[in-house]
């Protein structure tokens, strides 16, 4: 039997749900929570280069994607001393996008208006939610622009809108400047799904829409490979590879393979070194005339090292090398790293820092008003069946699931239908290449990345959860 389309939400659902959220974060703030405006990260340009020579310094900013570099110098231009609460109201604002873009997920996915509000409620009430909007770090932003262009998607495709389409490949670009996760190629998938699932005389509109949101995420790459010579968004990705390859060495055998010139002599150093160690072990010749953006060795204002020295950027070509030479010389280790990189994947996203528990966690204050709850929480989600992962456990036959009920729904006579279901294939391609990255590239602190889709493993999960629940239904009353 064919589904039927699901009503689409109204405008007094989203008042109704953007209350609830707004009437939380005020007990939240009455409660004593904080928000974290650290600047000190290691993916962001010196406060001073940033409120003085904003463009200059993000012309020259080669070590991570500039998306958040260029919003922080936004801010403290604008804010001046207000800087931190207009971050703070910021991230208030994503926040309420991410909930409402979820309601909409879960509405046009088949939910009813009820289950829907449920789902975005509880999910903006999880503690990693609550933490992540309060802390200034790239995952609460880039949580909801991802959720928000998968509701977008939908749209577009559903009203065939030039303004929705390009709507959706700005939000694309934004995430694909400002996140190292999703490059070029991920843009040039989203593209193709809008072709896809598009007949042949909307492919024009489409192409149209994506063309100004395209160029700027190629400029990105063009600027990278005329300054610093590498076709990338970042320059900073072997030193996240050495985390999950050479990094699982022991100390005795990466001192003999840099010792036998098998690996290069950046691999005894931590990727967290700063400029100060890797031109210790430097053999080149340093380059000139390079601006102090890629010279200074610390960022004064912060009173920490610059990860945008050009000396990383030499550190890098050596360390991709290096990750290239285990890759091919260890295999089975790496697919070992890999696997048990799942595991941490998978566990709870508050405690992704590596100082969490002491007062150096950037969620220390964070959880001194909510440490409790999120402790509560945590167990209830990752102390059933097999802890520290928990309830995903069973995120496998939730991808199945809704893998079948995707290929169902595209195939499908009805165009309401077919477009849910290029939405649902949507969720779960984002799902899967984000957990497939955050494994395959980089090790230790995995647990935050899962939350750039955790909006979309909540309604997916949701949908099957009352799927199943229907079918047991039916099948009772039919005895």
């Amino acid at each position: 039997m064919e589904e039927k389309p699901t009503v689409q939400p109204r405008w007094r659902e989203y008042a109704i749900l953007s209350l609830a959220f707004a009437s939380s974060r005020a007990l939240l703030s009455w409660l004593g929570l904080q928000f974290n405006f650290s600047l000190d990260w290691m993916w962001l340009s010196d406060p001073a280069d940033l409120q003085d020579r904003l463009l200059q310094t993000i012309y020259y900013f080669h070590a991570f994607p500039p998306g958040m570099d260029l919003l922080t110098g936004i801010l403290l231009k604008v804010g001046g001393t207000h800087a931190a609460l207009l971050a703070q109201i910021a991230f208030w604002l994503l926040g309420l996008v991410l909930v409402n873009s979820l309601s909409y997920l879960g509405r046009v996915a088949g939910l009813s208006a009820r289950a829907s509000f449920i789902v975005a409620l509880a999910f903006s009430l999880l503690p990693q939610s609550i933490y992540f909007e309060n802390l200034y770090l790239y995952e609460e932003p880039v949580a909801a622009l991802l959720c928000l262009s998968v509701a977008l998607f939908h749209a577009a495709l559903a009203r065939q809108s030039f303004r929705l389409w390009l709507s959706f490949f700005a939000v694309c670009a934004v995430i694909g400047v400002t996140r190292s996760t999703f490059h070029l190629l991920w843009f040039a998938v989203m593209l193709a799904l809008g072709l896809w699932f598009n007949r042949s005389r909307d492919r024009r509109r489409v192409l149209l829409a994506a063309a100004a949101p395209a160029v700027v995420v190629l400029s990105l790459y063009v600027k990278n490979l005329i300054v610093f010579g590498t076709f990338s968004a970042f320059t900073y990705g072997p030193s996240s590879y050495t985390h999950v390859t050479v990094s699982h060495l022991t100390p005795e055998t990466r001192a003999e393979w840099v010792h036998e010139n098998r690996l290069s002599p950046f691999a005894a150093l931590s990727p967290y070194a700063g400029p100060r160690e890797y031109l210790q072990v430097f053999t080149g010749t340093p380059p000139t005339n390079w601006p102090s953006q890629l010279t200074a060795l610390d960022r004064p204002t912060v009173h920490a090292p610059n990860f945008n020295h050009w000396v990383i950027l030499e550190a890098n070509r050596e360390r991709n090398a290096d990750a290239w030479y285990y890759l091919r010389t260890q295999p089975l280790d790496y697919a070992t790293n890999v696997l048990h990189g799942m595991q941490g994947l998978f566990s709870a996203s508050t405690d992704w820092h590596p100082y969490t528990g002491t007062e150096r966690s950037p969620h220390y204050q964070h959880r001194q008003v909510l440490g409790g709850y999120e402790s509560f929480v945590n167990r209830l989600i990752h102390g059933f069946p097999v802890a520290p992962i928990g309830l995903y456990v069973f995120l496998p036959l939730v991808m199945i699931w809704t893998a079948l009920r995707t290929w169902r729904l595209v195939r499908s006579s009805n165009a309401t239908l077919r477009t849910r279901g290029a939405m649902l294939g949507l969720c779960l391609l984002n799902i899967a290449y984000v957990v497939g990255i955050s494994s395959a590239f980089t090790f230790l602190e995995e647990s935050r990345y899962r939350y750039q889709v955790e909006s979309l493993i909540w309604v997916t999960t949701a949908l099957c959860v009352v799927g199943l629940w229907t079918s047991v239904a039916r099948a009772l009353s039919s005895r």
